[in-house]
């Protein structure tokens, strides 16, 4: 029995993105479920994106260092994916489902079982989220994208990976990983603005939308700082932090000068938090992360380790084809930054190109919804019917070497 449709789940550490495999863009949400003020239900998913008031929420993730360690908490939040958001019937559905690299035979087990015997889907297919990039790509007709040539900086939640990839297939040899995402900056950022300005150490939902609303990564850290330490400095914002009325999620402003006579700032009933330095040394832990004592590399050398790890004769290709994807790389000035760096480190006979998509954060759906009407995508499904004959020994996702 052919499915209907084929649903493509980009199950990240953060959000998910959900949507149907040929339509419009996904669906983007939180990947978690919370309580917010004066309710006594839990927000799961998707509801979320409701406007609610953003401060004092308690979120519960079901993903911890990039894999499902809460299989009754996912459950429950694709449940609600699937039935409320998409309105979709599993079991007349396929489902491509991203994984993480390295997942565990006993978490792809698991995958399996939730996705055919709890949901009834009629097919899976697995595929790790840096293959599905290079597949968004692939629009773009260069020598390296049609070899299946590329390296993938995926810059997420919970870690950051340096993917090579020759032939569409992922060189294990030579993936590299930073122990830093955005978790880790939006801790960082917590920790800075509490002991400085506002006590925020209970409200990391609020502090991750502060993160994404006012955070850039410096191309001169040195001058930034110069700049940083003046009286007006050009760095200075505020964030009005929610009142549970008539603001509930919080805006950015710029602070009001004092005038002679009348003192500056908000309104005595606002509360506002703060900004300067700190909009751009949280990021700077992504290029430096020795700054929070992590004893390793950033992520140009990141990239540089993950390109000398495979054979020469690939290093061109690899640097001629850096595709950026994850939350993380939206930060703006954060492509430029690692160009910069990133160019000392390259021989000078070999091609440097970076790609920011225009979404980051959903390129990897957006080439799953390409890559299901390709003949590979048929080729590495595996149908219910496969699964109830032969389990796990039956599904080969994109496969590494």
């Amino acid at each position: 029995m052919q499915p209907e449709q084929v649903v493509v789940l980009d199950n990240g550490g953060c959000t998910c993105k959900a949507g149907i495999a040929g339509r419009q863009d996904p669906i983007v949400f939180p990947n978690c479920t919370a309580r917010a003020k004066g309710l006594r239900q839990n927000l799961v998913g998707h509801q979320l994106l409701d406007k609610h008031d953003v401060s004092a929420l308690r979120a519960r993730r079901p993903c911890d260092r990039g894999f499902v360690v809460n299989w009754e908490l996912q459950r429950e939040i694709w449940s609600h994916t699937f039935t409320s958001l998409l309105d979709i019937s599993t079991t007349n559905s396929g489902l491509l489902l991203t994984e993480p690299l390295f997942s565990l035979p006993a978490m792809q087990d698991a995958t399996q079982q939730m996705v055919f015997e709890d949901f009834g889907f009629q097919s899976l297919c697995v595929c790790p989220a840096a293959l599905l990039s290079l597949q968004h790509a692939k629009a773009r007709e260069t020598a390296a994208n049609q070899a299946g040539c590329a390296l993938v900086l995926d810059a997420g939640f919970s870690f950051t990976h340096a993917v090579p990839i020759f032939s569409d297939v992922i060189l294990d040899t030579g993936v590299r990983r930073l122990n830093l995402g955005g978790k880790v900056l939006t801790n960082y950022l917590k920790e800075l603005v509490s002991y400085r300005s506002i006590n925020l150490m209970e409200e990391t939902y609020l502090v991750e939308h502060i993160k994404d609303a006012v955070c850039f990564v410096s191309n001169n850290l040195q001058e930034d700082l110069k700049a940083a330490q003046q009286s007006h400095s050009p760095h200075k914002l505020e964030y009005v932090l929610p009142d549970g009325l008539t603001n509930l999620t919080g805006f950015v402003r710029k602070p009001e000068p004092a005038v002679k006579g009348k003192p500056g700032g908000l309104p005595a009933k606002e509360l506002a938090v703060a900004l300067n330095n700190e909009r751009f040394l949280v990021p700077e832990l992504l290029f430096h992360p020795s700054d929070i004592s992590l004893p390793q590399a950033g992520v140009a050398e990141l990239i540089h380790d993950a390109v000398n790890a495979v054979h020469p004769d690939l290093h061109g290709l690899l640097y001629s084809n850096i595709i950026l994807s994850g939350g993380s790389s939206c930060c703006p000035g954060f492509k430029d930054r690692l160009l910069k760096d990133l160019r000392p480190l390259v021989p000078d006979h070999f091609e440097l190109n970076i790609t920011l998509p225009e979404n980051p954060v959903i390129c990897a759906w957006q080439g799953g919804s390409s890559f299901v009407s390709t003949p590979e995508y048929t080729a590495m499904t595996l149908t219910k019917a496969e699964y109830e004959e032969q389990g796990y020994d039956r599904l080969q996702p994109m496969s590494s070497v």
